[in-house]
């Protein structure tokens, strides 16, 4: 665990910095088939930068409205406190509005920037596990982690092992990365990379919470989590979108 780097940078925030750098650059490279504009795809990625940042706070606060005495702490970012996924949301629909007063079609745009999305995600979840932020449960075994005394996980387990599920997180959105990548190879109609981003990253994430630490206010029905349910509606829209995608080719309905 290494909150900091060089005793003065904060290693979550460099490596958000470094996702945001890293996503700009790949997604104006991937917007030239396009030909959309670099000037374009700069500007929608400073809508994606100022929205996902307003929505991983907003999510956390709507979730533990309860945590905030007094009120105004709620604007304290720098205590910590994010949700991805409100990021994610936000910044999708931020995006659809700009795609559209700009007149640009929308799915090429997320086609544009999923890959990009997911290699954020795999640098950023290196930020949590530094941070010591997003723990795992409780575990035995060669893959569980100690963290130091005074970490977040250290607080509130004691010195146990935990599930390096920020690590886990990380390793999926290489790997989603590199599969999106790939799956490009056979030229897929317009909107499907968004689609497969939606399922693939809902599957994952899903499947990652089992091993991640919530507090109980944040477990719903069936004992999934909010970010579980989430999870699944993210995948289901993936399904519903490769789906009229394959109906519009296969000409079914037409």
């Amino acid at each position: 665990m290494y909150p900091e780097l060089f005793g003065v940078v904060k290693s979550f925030g460099l490596l958000l910095a470094v996702s945001f750098a890293v996503g700009m650059w790949l997604s104006v490279r991937r917007a030239r088939p396009y030909g959309i504009r670099s000037e374009t795809v700069l500007d929608l990625v400073f809508v994606v930068l100022v929205s996902s940042l307003v929505g991983v706070r907003l999510f956390y606060v709507l979730t533990h409205l309860g945590s905030f005495d007094p009120w105004y702490r709620a604007f304290a970012i720098w205590d910590g406190g994010l949700t991805l996924y409100g990021g994610i949301l936000l910044a999708i629909l931020a995006v659809w509005w700009q795609a559209r007063r700009r007149g640009v079609a929308f799915l090429d745009i997320a086609d544009i920037f999923a890959p990009g999305v997911m290699l954020g995600i795999g640098i950023t979840r290196i930020g949590c596990f530094l941070a010591g932020c997003c723990y795992g449960l409780p575990c035995a075994g060669g893959v569980c982690l100690h963290f130091p005394p005074g970490s977040p996980a250290w607080r509130q387990f004691g010195p146990v092992g935990v599930q390096p599920s920020q690590l886990y997180g990380s390793a999926a959105g290489f790997a989603v990365f590199g599969l999106l990548l790939l799956l490009e190879r056979w030229r897929p109609a317009r909107g499907a990379t968004f689609g497969r981003f939606l399922v693939l990253y809902g599957v994952v994430r899903f499947a990652e919470d089992f091993t991640r630490y919530y507090e109980p206010d944040q477990v719903m029905a069936l004992g999934w989590t909010n970010n579980q349910w989430i999870s699944v509606a993210m995948a289901a829209v993936g399904a519903a979108v490769l789906w009229r995608i394959r109906r519009a080719r296969t000409g079914v309905g037409a």
